[in-house]
């Protein structure tokens, strides 16, 4: 069967079973999924009349992905693209004047006027550059560009790079770890922190011969650094762990004058990840999110408060047991707003900052639907903001910061309105049940578009991944929830303990009991899913999982038969073999007590939590999937699986990908493995409705 005629058959069955009522929408294919414009990155300008933002669009026969930057008024209207049609241009940041746009194309840096015009190149760097942010002065612009440390000049790098490119060596030597990370070896480079002129003049790399990178790898982009409200110095976020920074977490702030010299940190004296950094616009004060237990990744952030006077800091929220992901001041730095994830949605709180360094109890001023994003006018009052749903994709909003919550709320862009307008999608419901210690657990119920009363339709268990990631109220870019209810399946999605959101002893909880409560979570909130939801039927059930969600489907079926398929995507299989294979070591340490040689790790983790140790008793049909530049769960995990179940004749099927690393990324590639997703769940778990 080719792709086409897969789609067009499930769109077929379900314009059967579904009522005439709902015939002038329809289910969600791939096409429909690749064509939604992915909107993200909302820049409001200082006068709170123009909203800069990032609209990413697939081209599936092309193989590519590309992202473009449009400008839209917030008052509506029709956006136009910055800063011009021809101009592929990514990361727009307003100066604080707002007369001009800073911005990369090209992997350079270029700046232009407000309207698009005049646009010049700043920088040509062999290293590139990305991440623009613009000094309140004006007068210079930082970002990040590759270098190789030992280089004084972008010649020098441009000489190694070309010399590495040319060579017909490829072989990687290394003498201490972390000589890979995510999906690349380290091949010698370091992200430095530059600055610039405006007019391209005095460009400068403000930590020269630094054998760290800032922002730090392999996700930190420009919330990694900030400028001093006066222009001088800059606040920067780096792990200079020498060889200990594989199972080391201590991460820092530092300060440094733009106009060249000594870096100095100012959070030495804590051992855990600090990063970052925001000025207050009154000078006094840098905020920044601390984590106060070495080694531990999903410690809680702290948002702590540095008195540049004092040189000291302090927690402003110890009570307030949530992550600080975010924090911004307004003008006059008597408001931080914060966001979180809270309860299944990132929210944002308004909290009151007093000239003492004093912070007052957070207060919700967000609700509904997933909020993150939020940027603010010069003046305090407006704010622009990204919102989206499980039923929603995201979208520009805009508002007015009240005392009690966002006022006047309402969607500034429209990208997706078309397309969402012919689909068939149900939000996510809300739930709670006794988890496995008679605590409160929250989980997610939706249903499939084929959905009518009176009708029973299979379940498919989703299993998030992370483990410290929280499913959300939103729509997802790869993981989709409605992708996958979209094959006829009425979703249950968890939160079980080890999710953010509900406080970090709740997050705690999964450290070193991968296999035990968590799993009791998941079995709880599946029944009490059903329980609620007579529409699910239970003798029709899968799960699926990618990375900690691949590990738990794979224990599931060494210790489980109620479910008719399953899908373990990046999935760990062997508790030893990937503590010495995957790059992150302080993540194994801190959840399973130290590496495989320790007698008390390998007692009561490595020889009890493994998957791999419950093989004679798998039964059920198991897709594998990995991609083999996956360096943080070795592809090898999922083939040394493959081949636990078909030498038991377990039904089995695997998927590797050559080119891709943790996630499946190219659009063709994604095409596949939805395609391949579906077809095993529709084979093994029957997603027609019945009564």
């Amino acid at each position: 069967m080719t792709m086409k005629q897969f789609w067009i058959l499930a769109g077929a069955v379900v314009l059967a079973a579904a009522p005439v009522t709902a015939q002038q929408k329809r289910v969600m294919t791939f096409d429909d999924f690749s064509a939604i414009r992915a909107v993200s990155d909302p820049q409001l300008s200082p006068d709170g009349t123009m909203v800069l933002y990032a609209v990413r669009t697939t081209d599936v026969a092309a193989n590519k992905r590309t992202t473009r930057t449009f400008v839209i008024a917030v008052s509506g209207g029709t956006p136009r693209q910055f800063p011009d049609e021809k101009t592929i241009a990514v990361e727009a940041r307003w100066s604080r004047d707002g007369a001009r746009v800073a911005y990369t194309t090209g992997g350079q840096l270029w700046v232009a006027d407000a309207k698009g015009g005049s646009a010049k190149q700043l920088t040509s760097l062999s290293g590139g550059a990305s991440g623009p942010v613009w000094s309140a002065t004006g007068d210079r612009i930082a970002f990040a560009s590759g270098v190789y440390p030992d280089c004084r000049d972008d010649a020098c790098s441009a000489m190694k790079a070309k010399a590495a490119s040319e060579s017909k060596v490829k072989a990687h030597v290394a003498d201490a770890l972390m000589y890979r990370h995510w999906n690349a070896f380290d091949d010698g480079t370091r992200s430095h922190l530059f600055v610039v002129s405006p007019d391209g003049s005095d460009l400068r790399d403000l930590i020269p011969s630094a054998r760290y990178d800032v922002p730090p790898g392999p996700f930190g982009g420009s919330e990694g650094y900030a400028f001093s409200p006066d222009g001088r110095e800059v606040a920067y976020t780096a792990k200079d762990a020498g060889r200990t920074e594989a199972w080391s977490t201590d991460v820092n702030v530092y300060v440094v004058p733009t106009s060249g010299g000594p870096s100095t940190v100012i959070t030495g004296a804590n051992t855990g990840n600090d990063q970052n950094p925001v000025y207050s616009p009154d000078g006094k004060w840098i905020l920044y999110g601390s984590q106060k237990r070495a080694g531990v990744e999903s410690d809680r952030f702290r948002l702590m408060a540095y008195d540049r006077a004092a040189h000291a800091s302090r927690e402003l929220l110890p009570t307030f047991d949530r992550w600080a992901d975010s924090y911004l001041f307004t003008p006059d730095s008597r408001i931080i707003v914060l966001g979180t994830s809270d309860r299944g949605r990132d929210r944002y709180f308004r909290v009151t900052f007093d000239a003492a360094g004093k912070a007052g109890a957070p207060v919700l001023i967000t609700d509904g639907m997933n909020n993150i994003g939020i940027t603010m006018s010069l003046d305090g009052r407006t704010l622009a903001w990204q919102r989206d749903a499980i039923d929603h994709p995201p979208e520009i909003w805009t508002g007015q910061l009240g005392t009690k919550a966002i006022e006047s709320a309402h969607a500034v862009t429209h990208e997706t309105d078309a397309m969402v307008s012919q689909l068939m999608l149900h939000p996510a419901e809300d739930f709670w049940f006794r988890g496995a210690n008679g605590d409160s657990v929250h989980g997610w119920v939706v249903k499939p578009p084929q959905y009518q009363p009176g009708k029973k339709f299979p379940v498919l268990l989703l299993v998030h991944g992370g483990p410290e990631v929280p499913w959300l109220d939103a729509w997802g870019s790869r993981w989709a929830p409605e992708m996958f209810a979209a094959g006829g399946f009425g979703l249950v999605m968890i939160n079980p303990r080890g999710s953010p959101g509900y406080g970090q002893k709740f997050i705690d909880g999964i450290s070193k009991d991968w296999g035990g409560k968590v799993y009791i979570d998941l079995m709880k909130g599946l029944d009490a899913a059903l329980l609620k939801n007579s529409w699910l039927d239970s003798t029709r059930m899968a799960a699926a999982g990618g990375s900690y969600g691949g590990y738990m489907v794979n224990w599931m079926a060494g210790h489980t038969n109620r479910f008719k398929a399953l899908v373990s995507h990046a999935g760990v299989f062997n508790l030893e073999s990937m503590q010495g294979a995957t790059e992150e070591q302080w993540f194994t340490d801190a959840e399973f007590g130290g590496p495989w040689w320790k007698d008390e790790a390998m007692v009561t983790q490595y020889r009890k939590f493994s998957p791999h140790l419950y093989a004679k008793n798998f039964k059920t049909p198991t897709l594998v999937i990995g991609g083999e530049l996956d360096y943080r769960v070795p592809y090898t995990e999922g083939l040394s699986l493959f081949t636990a179940l078909q030498r038991q004749n377990v039904p089995s099927r695997l998927i590797v990908f050559p080119d891709e690393g943790h996630w499946v990324l190219k659009p063709q590639n994604s095409q596949l493995w939805w395609k391949e997703v579906r077809a095993w769940l529709t084979d093994h778990a029957d997603p027609k409705p019945k009564m």
